[in-house]
């Protein structure tokens, strides 16, 4: 497997983005296993897997404990390796809360003429729904009181749009609401960091020149 999806200079289509950004087209990879007498041969499995599952799932592989102390973010997915039975999670989640220049040509609109990959963003993926989260315009549009107005939050449907074209967040309130309250909930129980106060002399765009020129002295 990978740690992320295609760079730049590959197309990801049908997927929307690349390597940096947390469409499906920066996150999305195969994952092959060769396992003789245990993974079948030219199986397959729809669930979604993560890096962080490959640590807790050797462990259990090799009959070792949790080594004291340690926290596993990941789950052990040799039910599905061995193809007889489920994972117990509902839901898998990214944090990103920093910025990447170097836009992709398939990103957000907003980001793409600023220069930038991403910026701070969160995501969940639960039942083949995808809900971002950016921090950017969720702190500066209005939050939760102004969803109707803001970009802030996107949702999926990943089984029918996996190029992540079609925005329900407005569309479908019910499962945007149950998404986001599942991402907050996350937060508090990773104890993630979050933006909460923008620098009112900060500008992005500005910003992002002045990458751009500091990577053209590099050179």
């Amino acid at each position: 497997m990978s740690d992320n999806g295609g760079t730049q200079q590959s197309s990801q289509e049908p997927l929307r983005g690349n390597k940096g950004c947390y469409y499906e087209g920066g996150i999305r990879e195969p994952f092959i296993v060769r396992w003789p007498g245990v993974t079948k041969p030219g199986s397959r499995s729809n669930v979604p897997v993560i890096n962080v599952d490959l640590f807790p799932t050797f462990l259990a592989a090799a009959g070792a404990p949790v080594p004291q102390g340690k926290t596993l973010d990941g789950e052990n997915i040799l039910p599905l390796l061995k193809g007889d039975g489920e994972l117990m999670r509902q839901a898998i989640f990214w944090h990103f809360p920093g910025y990447l220049d170097n836009p992709v040509i398939r990103g957000r609109e907003l980001d793409v003429r600023a220069g930038f990959r991403t910026r701070p963003v969160s995501v969940i993926n639960k039942a083949g729904w995808k809900l971002h989260l950016y921090h950017e315009e969720w702190h500066l549009d209005g939050g939760r009181d102004k969803l109707a107005s803001h970009n802030a939050v996107e949702l999926y449907n990943l089984t029918d749009d996996v190029g992540e074209q079609n925005n329900l967040a407005n569309a479908n309130p019910v499962k945007r609401d149950e998404l986001l309250a599942d991402l907050f909930a996350w937060f508090k129980s990773a104890d993630a960091m979050l933006p909460t106060k923008m620098n009112p002399h900060y500008d992005p765009l500005a910003q992002s020149v002045a990458n751009k020129r500091a990577a053209n002295r590099k050179k």
